[in-house]
């Protein structure tokens, strides 16, 4: 199992999970407007399975990304289960030995330090984008307020190899379920 755990920034809406093959003709911003501008594009790349939206808005959050194979499955720890919010529908995303995580205006060819690299060896995974209540933990944070060191993430992606028959992946931009409506 592969695991890498970084913070994520977006000025663009959106941190994704991504293939660098498919992106390979992304060199500058005209070429990254022509491929991820508008959601219409950024959905056929969700569609083809090689990005996985992590959609809320311009943000910053601490990921962990673990990859799992048929000998060792990705999970969540008990910590993690334990204050596990909402998990989403698995996405599809296909990888060819790498992935990153970055911004969404950090697709490219050429990914720089700011994209989280995550081994992956080549296979279709399925991804589960799962939201942790890490604030709820007692000493989650410093007496300054910040996240302490041994604070969980926001985000937990698990990456599993599919299970047969493979299940409909979600083919929205949407990455989490909405909330449950409040009864007045």
């Amino acid at each position: 199992m592969f695991e890498v755990a970084g913070p994520v920034a977006t000025d663009a809406g959106m941190q994704v999970l991504w293939n660098p093959e498919r992106f390979a003709s992304v060199v500058d911003y005209d070429s990254w407007e022509d491929s991820l501008l508008e959601d219409e594009d950024i959905l056929q790349h969700v569609l083809a399975g090689m990005l996985v939206p992590i959609n809320l808005g311009d943000s910053a959050f601490q990921f962990v990304v673990r990859v799992g194979g048929s000998d060792q499955i990705a999970d969540l720890t008990e910590r993690e289960q334990a204050r596990l919010l909402v998990t989403s529908d698995p996405y599809l995303i296909t990888s060819a030995g790498a992935l990153y995580l970055s911004g969404l205006e950090n697709v490219s060819a050429n990914p720089d330090n700011r994209a989280l690299h995550v081994a992956a060896p080549a296979g279709r995974y399925a991804v589960t984008v799962n939201l942790i209540d890490w604030e709820s933990e007692p000493g989650s944070r410093t007496p300054t307020g910040d996240p302490s060191p041994h604070a969980l993430p926001d985000f937990v992606l698990l990456l599993k190899p599919p299970t047969r028959p493979e299940p409909a992946f979600r083919q929205s931009l949407q990455t989490l379920p909405p909330p449950p409506e409040v009864s007045a």
